[in-house]
């Protein structure tokens, strides 16, 4: 991932120095998003300038609360209406006046999500108490999508992810794609990693809750065992998807490349044994909808990448598993998840020396490190069958190692 940041400095120095040219500088930066003029000020500034805000907003709060019960309830209620007015028009106003402002529309949107919650408790309003919050977040999104503001948007992200945790119970959180669209469409529009990741994430969350509607019984939506399937799928295609990304250069991805390697964390609990027993006793075959939600995922996976091993090795895994994947086969499948590890973190390895990237070099030896941890820990069978199995992770690294010093001399060489 590129700093913004720090390459804004470089083609600085580089202009400095009459190494480019000052609109060869101003195009390579607006490759990245950025531009050779420091926009907005440090991070660390905006970071504690919001900080400060949010203080500011939860100290009136405080104070409004000490006296809140000798209040009657028509001050109260002018109360709330002119703080939210007042923090909304002053941010308002030095959006249009100056550009800025995030910090005070972010306020607002605080302030008017307070009012929300203490109004409906003062009139007793609202037996559905999901929909303050998704009053909230009404409220919130033409402020975001106007403004722009990413501290406003991130605030979107989190009402948003509030929202359909506390509405799954009740009813599937339909209207939560929109607004997470809405956001990613900002967070794309803006070049705005930071507001990115969160967006995937509650993205990835939204699609497992709808899914957890279709398990649903007269108890309410249930999480079963088609749920680590479906997310299986959802980490091979975006494992794809990072790599066609990365090669794009495009910095509104930069920090999708991280997700394949953080995803490998999912995976972790794959080499455990118990996992596996779970998982084959409780899954519902091919009936499965995780099944059936996964199915297109990996094809799609396929389609973008037909060469990949990745996806070809999911797809079957996935089928096997569910036509013919029994409890007292855990082990089997607990050796072969170890195995698929060891592999995936190889080729990082070895995509590390190619690129000369570090960080998916020493992505892929922390991963073997961490297996091998993992696997001295928790022993796979007994003492001799996890002894055979470190021999057989040993004996792949080392034919590796052995093809690669074959194949790529000079990477071997360094």
């Amino acid at each position: 991932m590129i700093r913004k940041d720090a390459l804004r400095r470089e083609m600085q120095q580089w202009l400095a120095e009459g190494l480019i040219e000052e609109d060869q500088a101003r195009r390579i930066l607006a490759r990245y998003g950025n531009g050779l003029e420091a926009s907005g000020g440090s991070l660390g500034a905006r970071v504690l300038t919001a900080c400060a805000l949010l203080f500011i907003g939860l100290a009136l709060l405080l104070v409004v609360s000490a006296h809140w019960d000798g209040l009657p309830r028509g001050v109260r209620f002018a109360g709330l209406l002119a703080l939210t007015v007042a923090t909304n028009g002053v941010g308002v106003w030095r959006w249009g006046r100056h550009g800025e402002g995030g910090g005070w529309l972010f306020l607002g949107a605080v302030c008017y999500g307070a009012s929300i919650m203490l109004v409906g408790q003062m009139y007793h309003l609202g037996e559905h108490f999901p929909n303050g919050v998704l009053l909230w977040m009404i409220g919130t999104l033409p402020v975001a999508f106007f403004s722009r503001r990413l501290l406003v948007t991130l605030l979107l992200v989190a009402l948003t992810t509030l929202w359909m945790v506390m509405e799954t119970p009740f009813s599937p959180p339909w209207a939560g794609i929109v607004f997470l669209g809405v956001a990613g469409w900002l967070a794309w529009r803006r070049h705005s990693n930071v507001v990115m990741l969160p967006v995937l994430a509650a993205l990835v969350l939204w699609l497992n809750l709808m899914l957890s509607w279709v398990f649903h019984t007269d108890f309410g939506p249930h999480w079963r065992a088609g749920h680590l399937t479906f997310n299986l799928a959802l980490l091979v295609l975006a494992q794809v998807l990072c790599q066609r990304l990365e090669r794009r250069g495009d910095s509104r991805w930069a920090p999708l490349p991280w997700l394949g390697r953080l995803s490998l964390l999912v995976l972790l609990p794959l080499t455990f044994e118990d996992l596996w027993k779970e998982y084959l006793h409780s899954h519902w075959g091919w009936l499965d909808p995780g099944l059936w939600a996964a199915l297109p995922l990996l094809l799609a996976a396929i389609a973008l990448k037909p060469r990949g091993i990745l996806p070809w090795l999911a797809l079957a895994g996935v089928l096997l598993a569910h036509g013919l994947g029994r409890p007292e086969q855990s082990l089997y499948w607990t050796v072969a998840a170890n195995l698929v590890v060891l592999l995936v973190a190889m080729a990082w390895i070895r995509q590390g020396l190619l690129r000369a990237d570090q960080r998916r070099f020493f992505a892929g030896l922390g991963t073997v490190a961490v297996l091998a941890l993992l696997r001295y820990v928790d022993l796979i069978g007994d003492y001799l069958g996890a002894a055979l199995l470190f021999l057989v992770m040993a004996g792949i690294l080392y034919a590796g190692a052995r093809y690669w010093r074959q194949r790529d001399p000079e990477v071997a060489h360094d």
